[in-house]
């Protein structure tokens, strides 16, 4: 789902963020008025979706995913820095913003078609990223006061906390790596060890029932990290360093190992299977359906820290 540089840039900003978050955040309200996107170049190939990026270096370039991927758009609203980005069932981006100066991370809420967000969620602790269901709750990752890892959710509009989950860890040191929802509709996080794992695990995702108020490890083998995503058929993709691997719906050990040529930065699953690789410092590749090998890759305009899938509702 996300990141830039992997886990050496998700620890370093966390401690940053943990220096940060003792500070204290206060929230605060805001719902700039939307405006028309501009129009892509040509119209979309049929059959392409939306790729979301969240670019570290500001802002969220949109990119058809067809044979020749290109980018048709880029939603911006001179977003300082974009950590992650999620797009809900329907059609809302939600781009995940560390602004450098207070309120210094929001969750910006775009309409489709729109950029300019219609609502700007000002968190009250920082992390790196966040998800929302089909009702639109917002659950993001971050630090609490005492150091401890948690997923804090805000309701549809609101600026406070309904909920606060804390976040299992592994070993000595641990961080949340990434968010994602099961064919259920319960939620996912990966988390993966940051140091010496007394424990033999590199990493893990535990999952968060309906009704539950704890995190409960799913027990993978084989999993190698936090980066987590999840296709239509309900397989769940979890990397770490330069592998990706594929767990068929309720399997603990995967059905195959994907081995990347470089550190995975960021990853995202079609309905379809497909499945989308931003490799650190380098290209995004596309593993069709079922396959170890990609058949496509390419150069976003982007230093990646995140990738969403989306339909075409923002051209």
């Amino acid at each position: 789902m996300l990141r830039s540089n992997h886990t050496t840039l998700r620890s370093t900003y966390g401690f940053v963020a943990l220096a940060l978050a003792l500070a204290g955040c206060s929230s605060l309200a805001g719902a700039p008025a939307t405006a028309p996107m501009t129009a892509p170049d040509a119209a979309p190939a049929k059959g392409s979706q939306d790729l979301y990026i969240a670019n570290i270096l500001g802002g969220v370039p949109l990119y058809s995913t067809g044979k020749s991927p290109r980018e048709v758009g880029d939603i911006t609203d001179e977003l300082p820095r974009v950590t992650s980005v999620w797009v809900d069932q329907k059609g809302v981006l939600y781009a995940f913003s560390d602004n450098r100066q207070y309120p210094y991370e929001t969750i910006e809420e775009f309409k489709p078609r729109a950029t300019s967000p219609f609502f700007s969620l000002v968190l009250q602790h920082y992390g790196n990223f966040a998800v929302a269901d089909s009702a639109q709750n917002v659950y993001a990752q971050g630090t609490n006061s005492s150091g401890k890892s948690i997923i804090d959710v805000y309701p549809a509009g609101s600026q406070s906390i309904s909920n606060e989950y804390f976040v299992p860890s592994i070993g000595r040191i641990s961080g949340a790596e990434g968010l994602a929802f099961d064919s259920s509709g319960a939620l996912l996080v990966g988390v993966a060890a940051l140091a010496n794992n007394k424990q033999g695990e590199v990493g893990q995702v535990f999952r968060l029932s309906a009704g539950s108020s704890k995190f409960v490890s799913l027990k993978l083998k084989k999993a190698y990290g936090g980066e987590i995503a999840i296709d239509g058929a309900g397989n769940l993709y979890v990397a770490g360093g330069e592998l990706v691997s594929v767990y068929p719906s309720g399997e603990t050990q995967p059905s195959r190992v994907i081995h990347v040529k470089a550190e995975v930065a960021a990853l995202a699953a079609a309905t379809d299977g497909t499945l989308y690789v931003d490799k650190v410092n380098s290209a995004i590749e596309v593993y069709p359906p079922g396959s170890d090998t990609p058949t496509t890759s390419f150069v976003p305009e982007a230093q990646v820290s995140g990738l969403v899938l989306g339909g075409n509702s923002h051209r």
